[in-house]
């Protein structure tokens, strides 16, 4: 078998003194380990007649094999280390995420497409990973980019933002045809959304499931979102910041005793006999900023951000400051006669919550900053100073965008 072998292989040869020597290419040596036994056994007759000639030639090819097998075997090591490398730094197909609503997610690895059916989230998207958004919202399109909004982001971003599609928002419906339509890797919700599982079941597509019932939550979220997006160095920054000023707000009001806070009452956004539940993101704020909630013994749903309650109620509770909604909202509180023996409406103290520092959204941290400078700094001069710096930070950092002085002290309407 080796005589076969050796008689298809072209073996170059040159003359040495008193014999002829064969030299292999790596790549000859490679084909067979029969070879060199063909080669041998075919040239033995010239060697038996010179036995140390016989020694050197066997030995040079047997340096010659063992070079050419150990660089095949480096060669192929090589290469098996740079796939392993490469396969290494590849995404997973698909990982798992525990999202915060406790639900335990599938989604790809590399997730190259994203959509929200909130505001919130589809804000963080935006700060995150505005490229691989598909959509926004129907509210975020409505606050942020209509003619009549608030102006928190760059020129340039809204041309941008106005270009992508209008989804629903979950607590005003959706459209699973619409969803499939633009077809994302993941779908960003809310904890407050009762139908997450049904929209996965009807899009098949993984829904994640955010915060924002505290201001604690917008933290997590922010965390949850940069990791999923493949941003965490933004998401870090941006949670951080919040993180700083939030123990900041709780380090100064935690010193505060309970019975010396003042007791304020919250107007919902739907109606002015209507309050925040415990667990929102309203009375989170209160809290921090070294409020006492009087609605936190409400019976109904927690999270709810607008349950009704009696004029009678207020009365009772007597609040010493109401923070409401909008101006129109104040206006009917200052001017009707049931309130006029409420303890915040004989001291002035009824205020409409800032257009830029809205107590509800991603600006919910610099409404927390704004609502202690009502409870403890009324007319200071050094924390209205204060608060403007936190403005001017949080509109660089959170939107890319220099907020104007006019709009700082800009109260909704």
């Amino acid at each position: 078998m080796a005589e076969d072998i050796v008689s298809n292989v072209n073996v170059p040869v040159f003359p040495v003194p008193g014999v002829t020597a064969t030299i292999f290419t790596v790549a000859v040596l490679r084909r067979s380990p029969y070879i060199l036994e063909g080669i041998i056994n075919r040239r033995f007759h010239m060697f038996s007649q010179n036995k140390n000639t016989f020694k050197l030639i066997a030995l040079g090819l047997i340096m010659v094999l063992t070079l050419a097998l150990v660089g095949g075997c480096s060669k192929a090591a090589g290469d098996k280390s740079e796939q392993a490398m490469q396969q290494k730094n590849e995404p997973p197909a698909q990982v798992n995420i525990q999202d915060m609503a406790g639900r335990t997610v599938a989604i790809p690895g590399e997730v190259k497409s994203i959509l929200a059916l909130h505001p919130i989230p589809t804000y963080m998207l935006w700060q995150l990973a505005p490229d691989k958004m598909v959509s926004k919202d129907k509210v975020f399109d409505g606050r942020y980019l209509a003619a009549e909004s608030v102006k928190a982001y760059p020129d340039t971003e809204i041309d941008k933002l106005k270009k992508l599609p209008v989804t629903g928002v979950f607590f005003k419906g959706t459209s699973p045809e619409q969803i499939l339509q633009l077809n994302p890797d993941v779908i960003i919700t809310l904890t407050k959304d009762p139908q997450i599982d049904k929209l996965a079941g009807q899009v098949n597509l993984p829904v994640i499931a955010v915060s924002k019932d505290t201001l604690a939550d917008y933290e997590e979220s922010m965390r949850l979102l940069g990791k999923i997006v493949g941003n965490e160095a933004q998401a870090n920054k941006l949670a951080d910041w919040w993180r700083d000023n939030i123990r900041t707000m709780s380090q100064e009001t935690g010193k505060i005793p309970q019975d010396e806070k003042p007791r304020v009452y919250f107007t919902g956004a739907s109606d002015i006999l209507t309050t925040p539940g415990e667990s929102t993101i309203m009375a989170s704020i209160l809290k921090l900023a070294g409020g006492n909630n009087v609605a936190t013994e409400l019976s109904g749903k927690p999270t709810d951000e607008s349950i009704p309650l009696s004029m009678e109620q207020i009365l009772k509770w007597d609040p010493q400051v109401i923070i409401t909604w909008k101006q129109t909202t104040k206006d009917q509180i200052m001017n009707g006669a049931e309130w006029k023996n409420v303890s915040a409406v004989k001291n002035g103290r009824v205020y409409v919550q800032p257009r830029y520092a809205n107590m509800d959204g991603v600006t919910a941290l610099v409404g927390m900053i704004w609502a202690h400078g009502k409870l403890y700094h009324d007319n200071d001069a050094n924390y209205d100073k204060l608060f403007e710096d936190k403005m001017i930070e949080f509109y660089s950092l959170f939107h890319n965008n220099l907020i104007k002085p006019e709009q700082i002290v800009e109260v909704a309407e």
